[in-house]
């Protein structure tokens, strides 16, 4: 059984990854009521991409890592007097994700974020991600070293820390619990452009909290400490396929592996 599975795994492997971008390409077109046309939560697009570029140079699920290094940097602030003032969590769709000098994938993940005011009023954020990513065959893998033979996907686990200043202004929007659906617009034949260039777009709808809920941020965010674990499923795992991309801050344990069908 298991010779057979392999000897057809190609085939097999390329007719499911087909239909699960096309589920993935339905549903972001399917928003939470009401999300996308709300005050300023509808402004709060911006061009804002969470997750760095890279040039050649009880929510969270750490189980998935695999042989990356342990995320122990998700931590909260060990500061006295610091106060927890937004914790949500939502949904987001059609995520293009980075890698070493291109798009490579589109994601679909829950995102948990949380921010503390520290006692001299800046503040410190951690967003943790779980969730999966699609890459179509003909994307450059994540590595930036090869081309994808086939279309395959799997899981991700992750996040970063932050600090920023600025005043912390939400309003009437909800500062605890599930906020909705964002559909950052992301399409397979963007990450297909293979770069970062024009006429490569990126994500046209990404979600910035900092946007959302604050005021005079400015260039004050910073990440400190971030880090992704990539684990391709094991329907396309085989001999000479790369299964695991670990995309981490230097200081966290730097890049190191892919995922290559």
């Amino acid at each position: 059984m298991h010779k057979y599975y392999k000897k057809k795994r190609t085939t097999m492997t390329r007719i499911l990854t087909a239909a699960t971008i096309s589920c993935l390409l339905v549903l972001s077109v399917i928003t939470t009521s009401g999300i996308l046309g709300n005050g300023s939560m509808a402004n709060a697009f911006s061009t804002r991409d969470d997750k760095p570029h890279f040039g050649p140079n009880d929510h969270f699920d750490k189980r998935n890592i695999g042989t990356c290094p342990a995320q122990s940097f998700l931590t909260p602030p060990d500061v006295k007097g610091t106060k927890t003032i937004l914790d949500i969590t939502y949904l987001v769709q059609n995520d293009e994700d980075s890698g070493i000098g291109t798009y490579w994938a589109l994601d679909r993940m829950h995102e948990h974020l949380t921010v503390w005011q520290l006692p001299n009023g800046t503040f410190y954020a951690i967003k943790q991600y779980n969730g999966i990513f699609i890459t179509p065959q003909g994307a450059t893998d994540p590595a930036g070293t090869t081309t994808q033979t086939e279309s395959s996907y799997g899981t991700i686990v992750g996040g970063y820390t932050a600090t920023f200043t600025g005043l912390f202004t939400p309003g009437t929007q909800p500062v605890r619990g599930d906020i909705g659906t964002f559909n950052y617009g992301g399409t397979v034949s963007d990450v297909l452009l293979n770069s970062y260039n024009a006429p490569q777009k990126g994500d046209p709808t990404p979600y910035d909290f900092t946007t959302a809920y604050f005021t005079n941020v400015g260039n004050s965010f910073t990440q400190p400490h971030w880090g992704w674990a990539y684990k391709l499923d094991p329907m396309f795992e085989s001999s000479t396929s790369a299964n695991q991309w670990c995309n981490y801050n230097t200081p966290d344990g730097g890049n190191s592996g892919n995922i290559k069908t």
